[in-house]
Formats: structure tokens, sequence, C-alpha cells
């Protein structure tokens, strides 16, 4: 069976090599088993094969229809996917916890990357004649998977799914002073406070060092077991990344400096709405007032919250004038009159749909890009990493209010969501927001796609990369230049002080009466 699918593979790969003159080939390495991460990179691949490109994917989401110009290397027997297996446990005592999140996805990605280098059909792709000229790679808990870069001698781009993770800048150099650009897990936009400030230089030096321990040391150590011992330290890969796609934009998450090698493309995974199911539509159509949207995403299973928690949600939404959407993965026997409940529904459709008043959600950023582009206000529950950012950015244009799970009452839920649906500033501020988040000379898959062929056009684009790039921390943050300065400084402020000690014995000397020295 193995020789079989292998056999398939290769020809397939084969067969668009020769049917396009013109394309280059690509690899993409994304083996990650959550959605939330796969369909951002997904859209980008399958805009490249539209281009005529050809297109290879080690991915744990095969296509269901063949796509021309692409290929999947299918890895999902090996990863199932993770959407609606998460529990409230799992979020509330490891995801929650910034360090044990740190090494839960550190050890997650490396564990992704050993057990698909083993599978037979990417040992297959490995051990033939294909050539790639640009391979992409997911920057999340650890780079282990840039080593096919390295082993195809093929520029390298890596994607994140997320806003500008703390370990993303180093590779091309990019600044990320926490004096003023607050980490992705920093609920802050604007100026910070001193303990914002403390706080955020805090967390900018323990991930710093947690990287390096938990992902870059072990990840390199499985590059040489995979690639060969002659395999260089993964910084020197890693300092070659020719472009870095973030899944952001400064109307939403705020500006901040950007180095030409690190291309925002937030909302890249944002599809044209398609038609909602009858059953959806009827129930929303027939809303005189609206609809509210309550879904913690493709993870997270909300029917696994305390009762208690669960029974806050129906209490208060049976009070509202608006009816509920709400994806609950069970049966729910004392569902209020005005919700419907499905396991799955169609997030994008739905949140574009004029009776659409309030995206419910946990923060997860594609939601949330999901509701600014469609100009809904949020009301938000996060829980870990981003969530907090994700949504008080939306707040903090007056699109949306942000919620605490711990300290949630049936009071605080009912007053957040009734200030939305009776002040009108609220839908007013998501349209503007909208706008702006819209407003761009290419589209986020058209910029990516530029990019891209930018970076194959002249064969890597190492002429992007600032001159910090592999610098030290004493020379990037100056500390050999202060040390210098500051020892002139202490010199010549002791000679001075010197020269006048000198001349004011010899002054208070002369002055001295000849009586009193005869004395």
């Amino acid at each position: 069976m193995f020789k079989m699918n292998l056999f398939n593979v290769l020809i397939l790969i084969f067969i668009t090599v020769l049917n396009s003159t013109h394309g280059a080939n690509i690899l993409g390495v994304f083996p990650i088993n959550g959605r939330s991460h796969w369909v951002v990179y997904e859209s980008l691949m399958k805009a490249l094969a539209a281009r005529g490109h050809n297109v290879t994917v080690i991915t744990s989401f095969p296509q269901k229809s063949p796509i021309a110009n692409y290929t999947d290397i299918d890895v999902s027997t090996a990863f199932p996917s993770v959407a609606n297996k998460i529990g409230i446990d799992l979020v509330l005592n490891v995801l929650s916890n910034t360090h044990m999140n740190q090494m839960f996805i550190s050890d997650h990605q490396l564990k992704l990357c050993r057990e698909t280098i083993k599978l037979p059909q990417v040992q297959g792709m490995l051990k033939s004649d294909i050539k790639f000229d640009v391979v992409f790679t997911e920057i999340f808990g650890s780079d282990c998977d840039v080593g096919y870069a390295y082993y195809y001698k093929a520029p390298l781009i890596s994607m994140m799914s997320s806003g500008i993770l703390p370990w993303s800048y180093d590779r091309v150099g990019g600044p990320d002073n926490p004096s003023y650009i607050p980490l992705m897990i920093m609920p802050t936009s604007g100026k910070m406070d001193f303990t914002q400030r403390l706080k955020n230089t805090i967390y900018y030096i323990y991930f710093k060092i947690v990287w390096k321990i938990f992902s870059e040391w072990p990840a390199d150590k499985f590059l040489k077991e995979s690639f060969g011992p002659e395999t260089p330290y993964i910084n020197d890969i890693l300092y070659n990344t020719s472009m870095v796609f973030v899944n952001n934009h400064f109307s939403l998450d705020g500006p901040r400096p950007l180095v030409p090698n690190m291309v925002e493309i937030g909302g890249i995974h944002i599809k044209h709405p398609q038609p909602i199911p009858k059953d959806i539509l009827k129930f929303i159509e027939e809303s005189p007032n609206g609809v509210l949207f309550f879904t913690f995403g493709s993870m997270i299973r909300i029917s696994t919250l305390p009762k208690e928690l669960l029974q806050i949600f129906k209490d208060v939404f049976a009070q509202l004038p608006i009816r509920v959407l709400w994806k609950f993965e069970e049966e729910m026997p004392d569902k209020p009159k005005n919700v419907f409940i499905s396991n799955w529904m169609p997030q994008r459709d739905i949140l574009n749909h004029p009776k659409l008043r309030i995206f419910m959600t946990h923060g997860g950023l594609l939601g949330i890009m999901e509701a600014v582009k469609s100009g809904v206000p949020v009301v938000g529950i996060p829980f870990f990493f981003d969530q907090f950012r994700n949504i008080q950015n939306v707040a903090n244009n007056g699109a949306g209010i942000s919620l605490d799970y711990y300290s949630l009452t049936k009071e605080s839920l009912f007053n957040a969501l009734n200030s939305i649906i009776t002040n009108s500033s609220f839908s007013l501020n998501a349209k503007k927001l909208s706008q702006r988040f819209s407003d761009r000379p290419l589209n986020a898959t058209e910029t990516a796609v530029y990019w891209t062929e930018y970076v194959i056009r002249h064969k890597g684009a190492s002429h992007l990369r600032t001159a910090a790039v592999g610098m030290p921390w004493w020379k990037y943050f100056l500390v050999d230049v202060i040390a210098f300065i500051a020892s002139i400084v202490f010199i010549v402020l002791y000679v001075i002080y010197f020269l006048l000690k000198t001349a004011y014995k010899k002054i208070t000397k002369k002055s001295v009466p000849k009586d009193k020295k005869k004395n």
C-alpha cells in the first residue's frame, strides 16, 4: 500500500513539474494539526498554485478534491485534527499558564517534526530528484522544520498564523524594543505606563531565554540527527530567512516598525462569503431584532465548561431581545427558545450577514479578524496567550468589550451584551475599524503572492536583511559603545577633578600667612 501511495505522490509531482514551464517548485512544510493555523497557510498555498506554481504541501489537512498544480503529502493519519477536542481543563491548567504554554507548544511542534520526517511518504519525497525553489515553514513553537530549506538549498520563507511572536524578530533583525512595542501577550496598546513596561520587559527577557532552552537547542539537535551532523547550527539557517509573513495588520494591532522582509498579511484566510445553510439562515432572517453568534472557535469545546457557567449563558441569552446562534457540541435539553445550537457553523458566512449584531468569542485571532472585516462588534472572554490582546485591540477601538472568565456573572455578561445592543456607537466604531482594516494597496493574498514571487525571482532576499541579523545582544543594545563612552566621560571628569583639586591645594597653600607658618 505504501509503495502505491508513494508512487502516486511522485507521479503527481512529476506531472505538475512537466505541465508548467514557468511555475516555480514550492514546498510548504505545515504538518500542524490545528485547523486555525492551517487555514492561514492553506490560503497562500492554494493562491500560489492558482498562479501556476507547482505547490507541494506536507499537511494534516489534505484537500478533499484535487487542485491543479497542488500536491498533498498527507500526514493526517499520524496527526489527527484537534478540532473540537480541547476541553476547558487543558485550557485553564496548561494553555492559560504562560510558562506551561511555551513548553507545550515547543514540545508539540518538535514532536510533529520528529514524526513527520519518519513517515514513508515524506522520506519518499526527500529521496526523490525533485528540487524546490522556495520552502515555507511555520513560526510557532519550534523551528525544527527549517532543515528542509537547508536540505534543498532553497530560500526560506516563514509564516505565522498569529501576530508577531517574540521569537520571530531575531531572524530578520527587526526592532522589538520592549519600552514601546508590547508583546502579543500584553493586553495593551499605545504608550505603556511604568508597570506595563516593567512587565513587558520581564516577559521579553523571559521569552528570549525560554526559547533558547526549550526550542532552539532541542531543534538544533533534531536537525543534526535528521539531516546529518554537518548541518549548520539552526540559527545559521534561521538568519538566512528571506521573508517572514505575519498574520497581522496595523489597523488592528497598532503600528510598529517592520523591516522590509517582515510583511503583514493579516486576514489572508478570509474568503468571500458563501451561502449559509438553510436552517441557520432561516433562524437568522426570521429574527426581528438581529442575532448574536457565540463560539469558542474550532478547538475549545464549550460543552466542557462548568455547569454553573453554562447556566449563566443560558439565563442571560434568554433575557436578550435578539436571537442567539451558539456553537455547542452536545444536546441541550434546557435550551432557551431564542437559541439555536449546532456543533459546527460557518463562522465567516454568519458574521457577514447584515442581521448579525454581536460576535461573542474567546478571542482567537482569525475570528477577531473576520468580525473586524465584517464590521461586527465583539464581546470577548479570553483564556490564554494573544486572546487578551486581540479582544483588547477591538475594545480600544470602541468596537467591543472584554470580560474576565474567572469573575463572569449574569450581571456582567448581560450588561456587556445589552450595552452593544442599545448603544449604536459600538456598531459605528466596528464599521470604521473594518474600513481601516480593508483599506490596502493590495489585499493580503496579493501581498503574500507578490513577495513570494519576489523571493523566487531573486533566488532569495539576503539584500533585505538588516545588519542587526545575528548581532550579539550586547552590540545590538550598544552595551560596548555605552561602556566606552561612560569610560571616557569618567576619565575626563576624573582628570578635571584631579586638576581642580591640585589647583585648589596650591591656591590655599599660597594664601596661608607667614606668621602662622612660623608657629
